[in-house]
């Protein structure tokens, strides 16, 4: 089972950045193992790829939405998130 360092919609930032960013999602992909080392029963698996998707607002005002590492974000510190006026980047409609 992963251990993950941030929940969704955490603020974080690049290590050594500035840009504050909220995490909207973990990246899983599929992998296939093989049963007991057999080649004959392929188990598909999900696992955590190790990057962490992350969306921010740009100079121009435009929503991105980009994959960083985990281990190469931080944790935002709640003064960093409160000094900036983002409502929440993730929308449900």
């Amino acid at each position: 089972m992963d251990t993950f360092k941030f929940m969704k919609d955490d603020w974080v930032k690049e290590k050594g950045g500035s840009q504050l960013m909220q995490v909207d999602e973990y990246q899983i992909v599929e992998i296939v193992d093989s049963l007991n080392g057999s080649a004959t029963f392929p188990v598909p698996r999900r696992i955590f790829s190790g990057k962490v998707w992350c969306t921010w607002i740009n100079k121009n005002k435009a929503v991105i939405t980009q994959p960083f590492w985990e281990d190469d974000l931080e944790p935002a510190t709640h003064r960093q998130a409160e000094s900036h006026d983002y409502p929440s980047l993730n929308h449900t409609h």
